[in-house]
């Protein structure tokens, strides 16, 4: 994005829209020249980098030299090099300079100067160069990262774009591929979005800051910011209401509208990273309920769930063994905010854990099917982990009424419970409660047949096996891992005398 005096834009009649760098030879000759600058200029001070790019806006393109200047400035580190903290350096010599009054003359300076430097124990020159080395224009360009020309153009072809944008009243965004990125940053900015599904694409509309917020800034940016995630799909469409002040500086409104046809110019690069949270109450959750290893695995804004026109993406989604629970939390924000969705939910109509701030406690959120949890700051971990156990109840109690354990057939002598569980769809508990196959022992997390068990049990003896390690290694060649398990069947058991993994003896005992 841009300081909003460079964009560079063009209006006729009720449109308005940024004039786009060409990608031709010339501006990437003048793009290259500038990224050359900076290159040559890297350790030496900014006052001598800006004079010579001072030059190059007399001649050229006040605004789009500006543009390019601003982009590549933030892909530098300028630092300040001196021999002494400037700030301390000022300070000594402030205080000599007020011992003699008022210093009027060159005399009075250089005495000045002796004397401070004398007091930090440096030379006259290394003061002097210290002094205001943490001025802007005495700043060292220490490191510049480097671009490649036709990028830089379609950079800032995309902050011409975003910065057009920061006096958006709204956006209406129709989008087919990408989607469940740009609902990520949608929601990760905080901005105020009704979805619709039609068809095989989404049409989403933004509620900007002037019609929510009385154009703030941050708002405006926040829009901005989403570009990059629309422009990631292959077919898109935005259409924006823009707030500008015409000559009388009277307000006015007009259409921006930008579609995949324009793609080519512009820079797409991710804006949302995975463990970025729309909220620290989301962010607090999910780093908390991950620690508690409940076995279910918790997911970020999964897909998202459409109801004829109406979408909605919730905050998180649960997962375990085929089973599914969504989770959405409701803060505290404005009233149309709220009733927006309400109305959502109400006609997403799924059942879902709602956490819900208790500032907003109303009967409105008892109408929505789910499991609600008022929380204050913080989201509690027990009612939700309560209500996933219900579901692995209900889910195992379904399970082990449907299953019809003389239909389980086995082929091979060692086969895992969880292949069973997945092959008749049903839980690994319902499975290990209820498995009962002539021929067969249940070991671990592993049907094992009779006839394997015999031949481990004579091999052990066979090979004289005297150590766990020893019978982990048998065990491992028959596609088996639960060594102290199978060794309990076997009739053996470890004993553990010390920290040696290696050699832990087993000894045989007999069986009840």
């Amino acid at each position: 994005m841009l300081p909003t005096e460079l964009l560079i834009s063009k209006v006729w009649g009720k449109s308005i829209t940024p004039i786009f760098s060409p990608l031709n030879e010339e501006q990437t000759a003048v793009a290259a020249e500038i990224i050359k600058t900076f290159k040559e200029y890297k350790g030496r001070k900014q006052g001598e980098l800006s004079e010579v790019l001072d030059e190059f806006e007399e001649g050229l393109n006040y605004r789009f030299i500006r543009g390019l200047r601003v982009l590549l400035e933030r892909r530098c580190r300028f630092e300040s090099v001196s021999p002494l903290n400037p700030v301390e350096a000022r300070r000594i010599v402030f205080e000599e300079s007020n011992k003699l009054g008022l210093v009027t003359n060159e005399e009075k300076r250089v005495k000045v100067i002796n004397t401070a430097a004398s007091t930090l124990g440096v030379t006259v020159d290394d003061l002097e160069e210290s002094l205001w080395a943490d001025y802007e224009s005495e700043l060292i360009l220490s490191e510049f990262n480097e671009i490649e020309p036709i990028e830089l153009l379609k950079w800032y072809n995309l902050a011409l774009a975003q910065t057009l944008l920061f006096s958006a009243t709204n956006m209406e965004i129709k989008v087919k591929s990408g989607y469940q990125e740009l609902f990520r940053a949608i929601k990760y900015y905080r901005l105020m979005y009704t979805a619709e599904s039609r068809d095989d694409s989404f049409l989403i509309n933004i509620d900007g800051p002037v019609s929510l917020l009385k154009l703030t800034e941050r708002y405006g940016t926040s829009m901005a910011k989403i570009l990059p995630s629309i422009i990631s799909g292959k077919e898109w469409q935005i259409k924006a209401n823009i707030l500008r002040k015409g000559l009388q500086k009277n307000p006015r409104i007009y259409e921006f509208i930008m579609d995949e046809r324009e793609g080519d110019k512009l820079m797409t690069r991710n804006i949302v990273e995975t463990e970025q949270f729309d909220s620290r109450v989301e962010e607090d959750f999910y780093h908390r309920f991950k620690a508690l290893k409940t076995g279910w695995t918790i997911t970020r804004e999964p897909e998202p769930l459409i109801s004829g026109l109406t979408v909605m993406v919730p905050d998180f989604g649960f997962e375990k063994e085929g089973m599914k629970m969504l989770m959405e939390i409701v803060g505290f924000w404005t009233e149309k905010y709220l009733e927006r969705k309400i109305a959502k939910l109400e006609k997403i109509n799924q059942e879902l854990i709602l956490a819900v701030d208790e500032n907003l406690a109303c009967s409105s959120f008892e109408n929505i099917p789910g499991k609600i949890i008022y929380y204050k700051k913080k989201v509690p971990l027990k009612p939700v982990v309560e209500i996933l156990k219900k579901l692995e109840q209900s889910k195992e109690n379904q399970d082990i009424a449907k299953l019809t354990i003389a239909t389980i057939q086995l082929k091979e002598d060692v086969v895992p419970l969880k292949e069973i569980a997945t092959k008749h769809k049903v839980s690994l508990e319902a499975i290990r409660k209820t498995i009962n196959v002539k021929g067969y022992t249940l070991v671990g997390n592993t049907m094992i047949s009779d006839k394997m068990l015999e031949k481990l049990g004579e091999e052990l003896e066979k090979l004289s096996i005297k150590t766990r390690t020893e019978a982990a290694e048998l065990f491992k060649k028959n596609g088996i891992t639960e060594v102290d398990r199978l060794l309990e069947a076997l009739g053996y058991r470890a004993t553990w005398t010390s920290l040696d993994t290696e050699n832990v003896p087993i000894t045989k005992f007999k069986k009840e």
